[in-house]
C-alpha cells in the first residue's frame, strides 16, 4: 500500500519536474528502470500522461476521472513492466493497459450519477451550480457538442488508426518516435494518419447528420 501511494504521488507530481530523459527511447529508459534505476519510470510517465489521461477522458468523458484511471494505467504498468517482450511498444502497450481499465471501470460504474460528481464546488464544498443566463454559455454548449462529437467518432474508429492518432496529436509524438513505439515503419505511420484523418472527417460528417 505504501509503494502503490507513493507511486500514484509521484505519477500526479510528474509534469512539474525538469525532464530528465532527453532523447532517449521508451526502450532505453525501460531498460534502465528494470536494471535497477526505478525512479526513471517517471520519465515515461511523464512523456506519455497527457496521451494515456486524453484517451481515459475519451472513454469516460469526465477529467478527474480520467487523471485517476490514466494513475492506475501507470501503477499496474510499472508492477508488469518487466514482462513487456518489445520496450520499443511501450506507448501501445500502456494504451492498451488503460483500455482495459476503462472498460473495467464503465462495466462497473454505478448508472446512478450525483450532481456533485460533475459540479464544480466553492471553498466551502458547496456546490456551484451553472448560470444558464451566463454570457458565452452557448458558446461553451456549442464547444462541447463538437468535443463530443469528435471523441464518439475517434472511439468508433479502429484501434490502431484511433492510437496512432492519438499518439500524433494528443501526444505530440513525431512519426519517427510512432513508428519506433508501434514498431512498425514510418511509411505505416504515415499511412495510418492520412487514413484516420480521413475516417474521422467522414464519422464528422455522418455525425453531424445524424444530429440534425
Amino acid at each position: 500500500m505504501v509503494f502503490r501511494a507513493r507511486l500514484r504521488r509521484d505519477i500526479a507530481m510528474s509534469e512539474d519536474r525538469p525532464a530528465k530523459s532527453g532523447h532517449l527511447k521508451d526502450a532505453e529508459i525501460i531498460e534502465a528502470v528494470l536494471g535497477g534505476r526505478p525512479e526513471r519510470y517517471e520519465d515515461l510517465v511523464r512523456r506519455h500522461k497527457a496521451l494515456v489521461v486524453s484517451y481515459c477522458y475519451g472513454r469516460v468523458a469526465h477529467r478527474e476521472t480520467a487523471e485517476d484511471l490514466a494513475q492506475e494505467t501507470f501503477v499496474r504498468a510499472y508492477k508488469a513492466l518487466a514482462t513487456l517482450k518489445k520496450p520499443a511498444v511501450f506507448a501501445s502497450w500502456v494504451l492498451s493497459i488503460a483500455h482495459n481499465i476503462c472498460v473495467d471501470y464503465l462495466r462497473n460504474k454505478s448508472r446512478t450519477v450525483s450532481l456533485e460528481t460533475h459540479c464544480e464546488k466553492d471553498s466551502r464544498g458547496r456546490i456551484i451550480l451553472p448560470d444558464g443566463s451566463q454570457t458565452g454559455a452557448e458558446e461553451n454548449a456549442e464547444r462541447g457538442e463538437i468535443r463530443d462529437l469528435i471523441i464518439r467518432a475517434i472511439n468508433s474508429m479502429p484501434e490502431e488508426y484511433r492510437v496512432t492518432l492519438m499518439m500524433r496529436h494528443v501526444g505530440g509524438m513525431s512519426c519517427e518516435d510512432i513508428a519506433d513505439s508501434l514498431g512498425v515503419s514510418v511509411g505505416t505511420v504515415t499511412s495510418r494518419l492520412s487514413r484516420a484523418h480521413r475516417v474521422l472527417r467522414e464519422k464528422l460528417a455522418g455525425i453531424a447528420g445524424e444530429e440534425r
